[in-house]
């Protein structure tokens, strides 16, 4: 019996996808050595599932690079976030360092009259305040007035305690007497108070910025002497060069 070209095109979608019997297949090649025009239907079909195969294939290859891009992006959000946690913890370290220096080596409290308790006894002055590693001294643009101040740190007030001092005895911060008697023509290395000075003041924390920004009108006379002026008044006067020649 003969077959029809019409089952072998109802055939052939199977038999090119090796979905038909034995004898399915027998009677399909046996059709396709004799007729042309299904042979050609048959070559159209193999070629379409062979560009089927290479677009799935490459759908796959390109499915497959989209996940290793991703997992390549995913990795690198990881590293990212490894390495800022990294360097916040760093950061965070060398802050905290830095603020614990600084606290501890260059915080600087300054301290009032009253607690500096400061006396003169013939030209010279003292505290209850050990000086090592606090006093401080911004002279005046004219060279004839000196501000003193005490402050201290930390680190100073563990290094140099002022109750160390066992016999109880004030702390002696300056020999006025001794520097202005020696002349302001004179330079020692005994101490290292200015000669010349007329006066000298004790500046109050409050008082402090304004004691270092004297030198800032040293190219004005006229007004370092009057911010010197209205800084004495608020400062507290320790010695006098007018005094000692009234007590000679």
């Amino acid at each position: 019996m003969k077959i029809s070209c019409n089952i072998i095109e109802d055939l052939l979608p199977l038999y090119v996808d090796d979905m038909v019997s034995e004898d399915s297949r027998q009677l399909v090649e046996e059709h396709l050595k004799e007729c042309p025009s299904c042979r050609k239907m048959q070559e159209e079909m193999m070629r379409e599932n062979h560009l089927t195969d290479i677009k799935k294939g490459s759908d796959s290859v390109q499915t497959n690079k989209m996940e290793a891009e991703l997992l390549k992006k995913i990795r690198c959000k990881i590293r990212k976030k490894r390495i800022a946690s990294v360097l916040l913890a760093v950061a965070i370290v060398l802050a905290a360092g830095g603020i614990g220096h600084y606290w501890y080596y260059d915080k600087e409290n300054y301290i009032s009259w009253d607690e500096a308790n400061i006396s003169v006894k013939d030209g010279k002055v003292y505290s209850t305040v050990n000086p090592l590693g606090r006093v401080k001294s911004i002279l005046s643009v004219d060279q004839k007035n000196m501000f003193y101040m005490l402050s201290e740190t930390m680190w100073t007030h563990k290094e140099y305690p002022s109750d160390s001092n066992t016999e109880n005895e004030l702390w002696n911060l300056q020999d006025f007497q001794e520097a202005y008697e020696r002349g302001a023509d004179t330079v020692t290395d005994e101490t290292s108070f200015p000669t010349g000075i007329e006066h000298v003041y004790y500046v109050d924390p409050e008082n402090v910025k304004e004691a270092f920004k004297l030198w800032d009108y040293q190219d004005e006379p006229e007004k370092a002497q009057q911010k010197e002026e209205e800084l004495a008044a608020k400062c507290h006067l320790i010695w006098s060069a007018e005094d000692t020649e009234k007590d000679n």
